[in-house]
C-alpha cells in the first residue's frame, strides 16, 4: 500500500553496487529460505506451544547478535525487556510440560 506513495514523494533509489546486488540476492534467497525451512521443519516436528514461543526468541536473538557481532550497545531496558522474554519463553515451555 505504501509503495504508490513512496514512488510519488520519494526520490528514485540510486544504481546498485554488484556487492549491493549479493547482499540482496542472499537476503531473500539464502537467509529467507534456510528460515522458512527450519521454520517449517520445526512446525511438522514440534508441539504447537513450543513453535509458537520460539517466535519470541527472534528479536532476542537479533538484539544478542548486534551486540556481539556489530557492537551496538545494550542498555538497562534492553537487558529488561530480554529478560522478560527469556522468563515468558520458559514459562510457557514450562507450563505446556507439566
Amino acid at each position: 500500500m505504501l509503495a504508490p506513495v513512496a514512488w510519488l514523494v520519494d526520490a528514485p533509489l540510486p544504481a546498485l553496487t554488484a556487492s549491493q546486488w549479493a547482499a540482496y540476492a542472499y537476503l531473500s534467497g539464502a537467509g529467507a529460505l534456510v528460515a522458512y525451512v527450519l521454520w517449517f521443519r520445526g512446525v511438522a516436528r514440534l508441539p504447537s506451544v513450543a513453535v509458537a514461543s520460539l517466535g519470541l526468541l527472534s528479536p532476542l536473538t537479533a538484539v544478542i547478535l548486534g551486540w556481539v557481532l556489530l557492537s551496538q550497545s545494550m542498555g538497562g531496558i534492553s537487558l529488561l525487556g530480554l529478560l522478560v522474554v527469556l522468563v515468558s519463553v520458559f514459562g510457557v515451555q514450562w507450563t505446556s510440560s507439566r
